[in-house]
């Protein structure tokens, strides 16, 4: 099994963050090169066992299910269900931290999945730099955009 992990800080409220980020159906707002994210079905955006349908520009059509989301813990799980992508029993934790030193989220996301051993090393490259660590830095965006016209 490969774990990985990234994590950012983002000068904005737990509450702020969380508000982007627990609409399961709303990836496509935060994550760079998404073209598409819809929720299928009639099931809402925070329903754990919703299926998200993401068409990505170079990787093609990923399903998603979300397994937990906790308003609590700030904090959802879920799991790739059909992807053309090189890896297999993918399941990931978004986790949100307040700081109370300026109001910001520690945000931290980690993954663990099985890959073949000619693309493993890859993969687990990939994930926190070019996922992981590009969707922080649109969220810090969007809600940098968000302060700026309140």
């Amino acid at each position: 099994m490969i774990h990985v992990m990234a994590s950012s800080v983002i000068n904005a409220p737990v509450s702020s963050v969380w508000e982007v980020i627990r609409d399961f159906g709303a990836l496509g707002r935060w994550l760079p090169g998404v073209k598409s994210s819809v929720i299928e079905g009639d099931d809402p955006g925070d329903r754990v066992g919703a299926i998200r349908r993401v068409e990505m520009g170079d990787v093609g059509v990923i399903r998603e299910q979300l397994l937990a989301l906790s308003d609590v813990d700030h904090a959802l799980t879920f799991s790739i269900i059909e992807s053309a992508l090189p890896l297999r029993n993918y399941r990931s934790t978004i986790t949100l931290l307040p700081i109370t030193d300026g109001d910001r989220t520690f945000i931290c996301w980690r993954g663990q999945f099985e890959a073949a051993a000619e693309h493993a090393a890859s993969m687990e490259a990939r994930m926190p730099t070019h996922i992981y660590q590009p969707a922080f830095d649109r969220l810090a965006e969007i809600l940098a955009l968000r302060e700026t016209r309140s």
